[in-house]
């Protein structure tokens, strides 16, 4: 098991701990490290930057990260490399919650030591970033609703028939104004 990927909250250092690094993809894709649901398809490592500090009984988890994936294109349908960013923020508190406790609480409650899985935190995140529609750009024009050609890469063939329009009567129509 790969002991650098856990954090003791214990034994967190008064002034906290500060991490940047690539977690690879490999990790992220091994269904027997963890216990969230593996992030496969991954384009490469995914970078984090995390920082861990203690507030009075509370483990504050805030940070950033970058992926890429690989994905297709919810107007063209083109292949392309997904570049998703998300923030990382959590809050931990030692011990078990109790049924006093109202249940919108924001902190995860873990058991003593306060063993925390950081691979778990990061697949959790990239899971909640997930759009299940994504573009390729900002100025993809799609696909020809007529003859499917996409619009990106070449020009629409088809040869329309504006007599058959609903609305074709229209241009007949004589506005003197």
């Amino acid at each position: 098991m790969q002991r650098q990927w856990f954090v003791i909250l214990q034994n967190l250092p008064a002034a906290g701990r500060a991490w940047d690094v690539d977690v690879p993809k490999k990790l992220l894709q091994d269904s027997e490290f963890g216990e969230v649901d593996v992030v496969s398809g991954l384009c490469a490592d995914v970078h984090w930057s995390m920082l861990l500090e203690r507030q009075a009984n509370l483990f504050h988890m805030t940070g950033q990260w970058q992926a890429e994936m690989p994905r297709h294109c919810s107007r063209c349908n083109a292949a392309f490399n997904w570049q998703v960013t998300g923030q990382t923020e959590r809050q931990f508190q030692l011990g078990l919650e109790s049924a006093d406790d109202e249940s919108d609480s924001l902190c995860e409650f873990v058991a003593a030591p306060g063993e925390v899985n950081l691979v778990d935190v990061l697949r959790e995140d990239i899971w909640l970033a997930w759009k299940a529609d994504v573009i390729c750009s900002e100025t993809c024009r799609g696909l020809c609703q007529g003859c499917g050609n996409n619009l990106n890469t070449s020009a629409c063939k088809c040869e329309r028939d504006e007599s058959d329009h609903p609305f074709a009567a229209l241009r007949n129509l004589k506005l003197d104004g």
